[in-house]
C-alpha cells in the first residue's frame, strides 16, 4: 500500500485487508494548514468529525459525511453542510464513545480495511490527543488498513508486526522516534537514520528510540518490526506544537 502525502510518499507492506484506500478524517484538534489538507483532500476522500466541520469549511474542502455530536462545532458550518447536502450522523453529546471512534467504527463498517488518515488529532490536550492515538490503535486490531495522524507539522504512523514501513522524503523531517504502543515491539529494524536498528526489542515502559534523525545524505526511512504495534513519528516544525 501507497501513500503520498505533502511531505513525501511511504509504503507500508504487507497489508492483508481487502481494502485500504486511505480516507481523510478531520477531526476538531490543532487545525492543518489550508493548503496542506487541500493538498491531502485532491487525493482522498474527506470526512468530517464534529469540530473537524469547521476545518473544512475554512478550506473549501467538502466532506463526504459529517459524523458527530455538534457539540463543538459552529452552527455557521452545519448550515454551510447542509446547503451542500452532505450527509450526517448526529450522536448525542451525552456517549459513551467519542467522535472519532464512532468515526471510525462507520468507516470500518461502510469501506472495510480501509486506511484512515487522521489529521486536527493533534494539539490541545494531552487526554484528546491520546484518546485518538488509541482509537486508532483499536481501529488496527478490528483489521482496519494500517492508521496515522498527520498534518504539515507532524505525523505517528502505525505499523503492526510483520510490516514494514519505507517512506521517501520530499520534505526532510526534523526528528524521527520509534515509539512501542504495546508493551513490547519485538525485532525492530530500521535504517535511513543516524542510529539504525537492527533486531531490536523495544518497551513501551523504556523509551529507548526517540529523538532520532535521517542519517547524512538519508532522502528516507525504512522501519519494521516482528511483533506488537510501533508508532513511527516524524517532526517537521516543532515551533508551536
Amino acid at each position: 500500500m501507497k501513500i503520498t502525502i505533502p511531505q513525501g510518499s511511504l509504503k507500508i507492506e504487507p497489508v492483508a485487508v481487502a481494502r485500504t484506500e486511505p480516507v481523510v478524517l478531520v477531526a476538531g484538534g490543532r487545525a492543518p494548514a489550508i493548503a496542506w489538507l487541500q493538498a491531502l483532500a485532491s487525493s482522498f476522500p474527506v470526512w468530517a468529525v464534529d469540530r473537524g466541520a469547521d476545518v473544512c469549511r475554512a478550506a473549501a474542502v467538502i466532506p463526504e459525511i459529517f459524523i458527530g455530536d455538534a457539540d463543538s462545532s459552529d452552527a455557521v458550518s452545519w448550515k454551510w453542510l447542509a446547503a451542500l447536502q452532505v450527509p450526517s450522523l448526529r450522536y448525542p453529546a451525552d456517549k459513551d464513545d467519542s467522535d472519532l471512534k464512532l468515526a471510525l467504527q462507520e468507516l470500518a463498517r461502510q469501506r472495510p480495511g480501509a486506511t484512515a488518515l487522521l489529521t486536527g488529532g493533534w494539539g490541545g490536550r494531552f487526554d484528546h490527543a491520546w484518546s485518538n492515538v488509541a482509537s486508532l490503535i483499536q481501529a488496527v486490531q478490528w483489521g482496519m488498513g494500517p492508521a496515522s495522524l498527520v498534518d504539515q507539522a507532524e505525523a505517528l504512523f502505525l505499523l503492526s508486526g510483520g510490516q514494514r514501513l519505507t517512506f521517501d522524503f520530499v520534505q526532510l523531517p526534523k526528528i524521527i522516534s520509534l515509539i512501542p504502543l504495546t508493551t513490547d515491539c519485538e525485532q525492530v529494524v530500521s535504517d535511513g537514520v543516524h542510529w539504525p536498528l537492527s533486531g531490536v526489542n523495544l518497551s513501551m515502559h523504556e523509551p529507548a528510540a526517540i529523538s532520532n534523525r535521517l542519517a547524512e545524505n538519508s532522502q528516507g526511512i525504512r522501519v519494521g518490526l516482528q511483533a506488537g504495534i510501533l508508532g513511527v513519528y516524524c517532526c517537521w516544525q516543532e515551533t508551536g506544537l
